[in-house]
């Protein structure tokens, strides 16, 4: 769960640091008062990019810092598939954004880029906006719902379905690519054999580079070795350095009677054979080494013609050689096309059938698991004053044709899945962007999470204007539902009903203060009585009356019992 977050020098925030609970957390605060932004500083923590606009107006710099109390079972895996050094369970997630150089993100203090703060993201912290309420209106999500949630159970079909799929899609495009006029084959034909012929005929596939790089290095310096060589064996036999060491270690064989000399004089009697030996081959290297012109010509052209190849097949030898393998594939294909074309014909027909079968297959498993799914949606719905609520999955087989009459499948299978919603008696089930209310949408993505977090490893979920649009019965309702979730997940959500702020175990205030001429929001959570006065707030604003007062702590007591 999300223990602690700091903000500081972030937008309207100079210096912030509040610390959450478990179970339900509420956040309230007046229009303008910082609770986007407080939002914003959270999807940081998930990965969103960072703007320097986000850095507090004088300041050069912003931080936002989250840290993370994870069950032992989640942290061993996320330090497992993440080589992350998690200690005592604890996962601190720091954000800094500076105005005149890049951002860094770090995770239990190590840099990390925004992919993978994205990746371990998916295991802390889901935030719910108005965002996601839009996206619930676009069919193209429902079907990513159902296979989230019931993927397990469909896991192997969807598997086999694609597996099918691959396979017929490298046979179209053999097809598309293939299926030009025997004239246009004969110049591919042409153009391969040239390219195949200048590969086999260079040997560039027999060019060790590294080598030939570093022996181009040598000979280039040639002149300088030589010097060096020469200067080393001059000094050695000008000073006669290597015969005064034996002379030195024969000299030292006299005191036989001393143990610890006999050892030195026969450490140096071994060096001196060494050093011998070194010396000579010195010298040799030294009478064998010259600049030999033509094996650097020899090399430089290897060299150029590796480097004009690569520009054509590719940045390697390997890539090369790749490049001419794939081209004596397609030269085969050429010169057997007429058999190749009737067994990839053949093929796909095959193809046809079983993919067909395949994705009726995987269609009918997922409308199984949209049975359960719906009657699970219209339970919660119904719980959260839309007792007439049906919701209902429609399919529709989607499979278009391509230039040559051959199906192109969809990847995500053979039908469109959508959900359907009708909030009324009599009223026909229908898309839900024709027909529901902004407050309606926010209890069907409500109900769609309290489903989802039963199967999710999320362990905090955040909510911020789940409230949109509705009020009375329905906002009461909408609050039990979000504390029934909070008795899996931490919950913090972010609310202007007092129906919802009662409810929760822990109520926090976003408010703005001001300091000479600079104002700045501030957070901090709320004892017993400022709660009821913040409640009081959402029901008069800020001329709170007594009635108001007494209001706010009846509905605290009701809401707390219900």
């Amino acid at each position: 769960m999300l223990l602690q977050l700091s903000i500081k020098n972030f937008a309207i925030f100079k210096d912030t640091t509040i610390d959450f609970s478990d179970g339900f957390n509420v956040i309230t605060g007046e229009s303008g008062a910082g609770k986007s932004v407080f939002i914003t500083a959270l999807s940081l923590i998930n990965g969103e990019r960072a703007m320097k606009e986000y850095i507090r107006k004088g300041f050069e710099y912003s931080t936002v810092e989250a840290v993370y109390k994870l069950p032992k079972k989640l942290s061993n895996v996320i330090s497992k598939i993440y080589g992350i050094d998690i200690e005592d369970n604890i996962l601190v997630i720091t954000r800094s954004i500076y105005s005149e150089s890049n951002s860094i993100c770090k995770v239990n203090g190590k840099i990390r880029n925004l992919s993978f703060l994205k990746d371990i993201s998916v295991y802390l912290c889901d935030i719910h906006g108005q965002y996601e309420n839009q996206t619930l209106l676009d069919p193209s999500s429902h079907q990513k719902i159902i296979d989230t949630l019931y993927g397990s159970l469909i896991k192997v079909d969807y598997d086999e379905y694609l597996f099918k799929l691959n396979e017929y899609n490298s046979l179209i495009e053999f097809i598309l690519k293939n299926s030009g006029s025997e004239q246009q084959r004969a110049v591919r034909k042409d153009i391969l054999t040239f390219q195949i012929n200048e590969i086999i005929e260079s040997k560039v596939e027999q060019f060790d580079v590294e080598e030939l790089e570093r022996q181009r290095r040598v000979l280039e310096n040639s002149e300088k070795y030589m010097t060096s060589l020469k200067e080393s064996i001059n000094i050695i036999e000008e000073n006669d350095s290597i015969e005064k060491i034996y002379l030195s270690a024969r000299a030292l064989e006299k005191l036989k009677d001393m143990n610890d000399i006999v050892s030195v004089s026969q450490s140096m009697m071994n060096s001196y054979y060494i050093l011998k030996d070194n010396f000579s081959q010195l010298k040799e290297i030294s009478e064998d080494f010259f600049f030999d012109e033509q094996l650097y010509n020899d090399i430089i052209n290897k060299l150029e013609l590796f480097k004009k190849l690569s520009y054509k097949y590719g940045a390697s030898v390997e890539k090369i050689r790749n490049f001419r393998e794939d081209a004596e594939k397609q030269l085969y294909e050429i010169d057997n096309f007429d058999k190749i074309y009737k067994q990839k014909i053949e093929r796909i027909e095959k193809l046809t059938k079983l993919i067909y079968e395949k994705g009726e297959k995987l269609n009918t498993l997922r409308l199984e698991c949209a049975k359960e799914f719906s009657k699970h949606v219209e339970d919660n719905l119904h719980s959260l004053e839309m007792p007439d609520a049906v919701f209902k999955i429609h399919s529709e087989k989607n499979v278009r044709k391509n230039s040559l009459g051959y199906y192109d499948f969809p990847k995500k299978g053979l039908y469109d899945i959508e959900f359907l919603i009708s909030a009324n008696k009599g009223i026909e089930a229908l898309s839900m962007a024709k027909i529901a209310s902004g407050g309606e949408i926010s209890r069907i993505m409500l109900a769609i999470k309290c489903i989802i977090s039963t199967s999710d490893d999320v362990e905090t979920y955040i909510f911020d204007e789940i409230d949109a649009g509705i009020s009375g019965e329905a906002a009461v309702m909408t609050a039990v539902k979000l504390y029934d979730l909070s008795s899996s997940k931490q919950v913090i959500c972010i609310s202007h009903l007092p129906q919802i702020a009662a409810k929760a175990d822990h109520h926090y205030l976003i408010f703005k203060n001001t300091e000479k001429d600079t104002t700045y929001a501030d957070i901090r959570k709320l004892n017993q009585e400022e709660r009821i006065t913040q409640l009081a707030v959402l029901f008069d604003g800020k001329s709170i009356s007594q009635e108001g007062l007494n209001h706010a702590r009846n509905l605290l007591q009701k809401m707390q019992k219900f």
